[in-house]
């Protein structure tokens, strides 16, 4: 009974500290490559002028209202007009939801890989 414990022990030793446990134990993980790190930078790169983008959009849509109000105030619009408007400024708020739904994603990248 004393060498089958003996055994046990010794083979239970043997696979907790097997050379595949020792050598991953060593290897540092927090290593980012060369690749990784080029498509980092190419992100922030793309998150730089998806910001500057995405202010002009708001921008011009800001814009777009103005227009809009002050001509509508005025009476000078026709329904055709107002519709054409509308659905240029809807496009519009589209257009920077997309632009800031593309910088979450990449945001989120930047944050994972770096």
């Amino acid at each position: 009974m004393k060498k089958i414990i003996f055994v046990l022990t010794l083979l239970g030793g043997l696979i907790y500290l097997s050379p595949a446990e020792v050598i991953a134990q060593t290897i540092p993980t927090t290593q980012v490559d060369a690749k990784t790190q080029a498509k980092v930078d190419k992100a922030k790169e793309k998150l730089a002028k998806n910001k500057a983008d995405h202010q002009k959009a708001e921008e011009k849509l800001a814009k777009m209202r103005a227009d809009y109000d002050k001509k509508n105030s005025a009476g000078k619009l026709s329904p055709n007009d107002v519709e054409k408007i509308t659905k240029k400024m809807s496009k519009q708020s589209k257009k920077i939801e997309k632009l800031e739904k593309k910088q979450g994603k990449l945001e989120e990248f930047i944050k994972e890989n770096s």
